[in-house]
């Protein structure tokens, strides 16, 4: 149904909005069919709860479906599954996505409503919505919330949530499950296999369509007050990595809206919007041996980027052919190395060959290298990690330099252009890489940037390996751009701009005209 301006100009004034951004969805649409036009809103502008909206009008008769994301702000692959499917190409009908709704438990990594925290009745917002009992929500933003679901009144509504176990496992919790009223059990049965075509069978997707949604739910709302067909999707957090959680949703999220009509082919590969231009397509793998976290922080919600996680399963060619960076974090590069696999780290060097870029940090600078069988043999670079016997202690590995401590890095002439830093400079270190040329000559070699000035160890074989050793190192592989970093400048304080400059350094093509 087609909301006509006068009431969109109405909804502006009743529930805070701004000025509304209409925008032109050009991908590519079959002949005949007008391409989609595109709104995006806030509700709450000012306020300390306000959230994003986004609606897509394929121009198309057809259903409108709600999709909610990030209720539970300790739940965010529903709300990073929710911002990847506000940008996929829908061919009928409309789409009307809100997908971070409790914005500030996000940012705390808490389930309830920050505001209400202490308030027992209106902190969960997924209690907090019209029932048969209860009219009335309780807070403020489940009231714009409401307001804005009301005015546009969906056919279908799937609010993506995430347990803490899986329900198989544990029956206190409703992880890795499709919710649905009785009457929905066939559809929801197509999206429970479809997302258990990939899942080992000890933690495969539940339904659970018994009573559906729990009563004071947005999506419970939906269906009891609006009439919609009305789903609650859960993964579940315990031991799972965002990437995979969050490509379970856009599975099951694939599936609903290919059997609804909205699209026609399968959208679960993607993850970022295809075609845009005016911001770096940013994923950062966060599976085994990732720690993400503090690189995470410094990129996200910033403007001009679209960040992803990405994990081994995401890590082929219709999925990379969508990112400008890949980025590999600190962790452990060795896990994180066997975590890809041999297969796919073949297709992150075609990405790379065919003018992808990548940023390595510390344990993803030990990826970068052709020194392991795990690695990603980008430049030809090994590491001093030799193991050597001492005294009173055994044979201990080079690698481990002790705790982590700022060492001097002192930033080249050409670093300047990759770092946005000249100069000596103190950034945290903790194990990063050593680097020296290797031994391969089929690998193009890199090129220091930065170089240690100062050192750390814990053992005497490791005095003076470290001071004049390249801290920041760059390869031109193919087409495309490599950046190892050893330290951390993401962990030093008034230095993660480094790691900003860094990403669009590597997004842009060797040799061409802003190179």
């Amino acid at each position: 149904m087609h909301i006509p301006v006068v009431t969109l100009a109405l909804l502006r004034q009743r529930i805070m909005l701004p000025a509304v951004c209409f925008v032109a969805f050009l991908c590519s649409a079959p002949i005949g069919v007008a391409a989609a036009e595109i709104q995006t809103g806030l509700l709450g502008t000012g306020t300390t709860w306000e959230t994003p909206w986004r609606v897509i009008d394929s121009g198309e008769p057809g259903p409108t479906v709600l999709v909610i994301g990030g209720v539970h702000g300790n739940e965010p692959a529903g709300y990073r599954a929710a911002l990847q499917i506000g940008h996929w190409p829908i061919v009928r009908g409309r789409l009307v996505v809100l997908p971070r709704v409790n914005r500030l438990g996000l940012l705390a990594d808490i389930r309830w409503n920050p505001d209400f925290r202490n308030d027992r009745v209106r902190r969960d917002l997924n209690r907090n919505f019209p029932t048969k009992e209860r009219v009335q929500t309780q807070t403020p933003l489940c009231q714009a919330i409401w307001q804005f679901v009301t005015e546009h009144e969906p056919d279908w509504a799937f609010d993506l949530h995430e347990g803490f176990d899986f329900h198989r496992l544990n029956s206190k919790s409703v992880g890795s499950s499709v919710i649905a009223f009785p009457e929905q059990v066939e559809f929801a049965r197509a999206l429970q296999q479809a997302v258990n075509a990939d899942v080992a069978p000890d933690r495969h997707f539940d339904l659970l369509a018994k009573s559906g949604p729990v009563n004071g739910s947005l999506a419970r709302a939906c269906r009891e007050q609006l009439g919609a067909k009305s789903f609650i999707l859960e993964t579940t957090f315990k031991d799972q990595p965002v990437s995979k959680r969050t490509r379970q949703h856009r599975r099951m999220m694939s599936t609903a809206l290919q059997r609804i009509g909205l699209i026609d082919v399968d959208c679960a590969d993607l993850l970022i919007p295809a075609g845009r231009l005016d911001v770096t397509r940013v994923a950062i793998f966060d599976d085994h041996g990732a720690n993400e976290t503090k690189v995470l922080n410094v990129i996200d919600d910033r403007p001009g980027f679209f960040v992803s996680h990405i994990g081994p399963a995401d890590l082929r060619p219709t999925v990379l052919t969508q990112i400008d960076v890949l980025l590999f974090p600190g962790g452990s590069g060795s896990k994180q190395g066997k975590a890809i696999g041999e297969e796919r780290r073949r297709h992150v060097r075609q990405y790379v060959r065919d003018g992808g870029g990548v940023v390595g940090i510390c344990a993803g600078a030990f990826l970068c290298t052709s020194h392991y069988d795990w690695s990603l043999n980008l430049m030809n670079a090994a590491v001093f990690n030799k193991t050597v016997e001492i005294p009173g202690k055994g044979r201990k590995s080079m690698w481990y330099r002790g705790p982590a401590t700022n060492i001097d890095v002192d930033v080249t002439q050409d670093g300047e252009a990759a770092l946005g830093i000249r100069g000596l400079h103190s950034i945290s270190y903790h194990n990063g890489p050593i680097l020296s040329p290797g031994d391969d000559p089929s690998v193009p070699a890199y090129t220091p940037l930065a170089y240690f000035r100062t050192e750390n160890g814990v053992y005497d074989p490791q005095k003076n390996t470290m001071v004049g050793a390249p801290a920041v190192v760059e390869s031109l592989y193919g087409g495309g751009r490599v950046l190892a970093i050893s330290p951390h400048f993401e962990s030093t304080p008034d230095q993660a701009s480094v790691v900003l400059r860094a990403i669009e350094y590597v997004r842009r093509r060797p040799g061409t005209e802003s190179d």
